[in-house]
């Protein structure tokens, strides 16, 4: 039986799926940073785009799981190759979940009318969405190629995200116990601060698929 003909075949469907994989994290990575410019601006309509493009993720989502659910009964891959595609399934659901997180993010930016008195709050998280949006460049890179230097660089930096986190979090504080009419304002921010945090757990996970992808364990903590 000529099996170099199925090992080819594999090689190729996989590939397909890797590259719906990285136009996956691409419309992910735009909608954090759409998401964030539509805070930063008070834009309604862009916010509300974000909310509709939210299901092009969707569809892409089901399309990479339907494809590698499909290779895996039909190919029945062993090893390296079936790590390979049930990575696939991982990563696919931890972009889901961060377009998720832009999708609410977009909703709080259309909760409070007015956001401009907060423009320090507002400039930190513009600056930790790109943070998260730089870390997912590198942990997809790094998925590509399986470079597994690459994906301990995108899981640390994940400390950052949190240390921001908490800044944030004391900085609102502050906003609400100097005026009790901040607390409904500062409280979306809140949220829209977590969901960025949660956002970077995300691609920390995505990280750890990639270490288990190449060496076949799991990453110890």
């Amino acid at each position: 039986m000529d099996h170099s003909h199925i090992v080819t075949r594999f090689d190729k469907d996989l590939s397909e799926i890797e590259s719906l994989l990285v136009e996956m994290a691409d419309l992910v990575a735009k909608q954090i940073s759409d998401s964030a410019l539509a805070l930063q601006l008070g834009d309604n309509q862009l916010a509300k785009a974000v909310t509709k493009n939210d299901s092009k993720i969707n569809r892409l989502e089901e399309k990479i799981d339907d494809k590698a659910i499909r290779l895996i009964a039909l190919r029945q891959p062993m090893a390296e190759d079936l790590r390979s595609a049930i990575t696939t399934l991982k990563v696919s659901n931890c972009l889901e979940r961060m377009g998720d997180y832009a999708k609410t993010l977009s909703y709080r930016a259309r909760k409070v009318d007015d956001f401009s008195a907060m423009k320090s709050i507002l400039r930190s998280i513009t600056e930790t969405s790109e943070k998260i949006i730089n870390m997912l460049n590198v942990v997809m890179e790094a998925y590509v190629n399986r470079d597994l230097n690459k994906a301990y660089d995108a899981r640390e930096a994940d400390q950052e995200i949190n240390d921001r986190t908490d800044a944030l979090f004391r900085e609102l504080l502050t906003y609400m116990m100097e005026n009790p009419r901040n607390i409904e304002t500062c409280t979306h921010l809140l949220f829209i601060s977590k969901n960025l945090e949660r956002s970077g757990d995300q691609v920390t996970n995505i990280a750890e698929q990639v270490h288990y992808l190449v060496t076949g364990n799991l990453l110890e903590e």
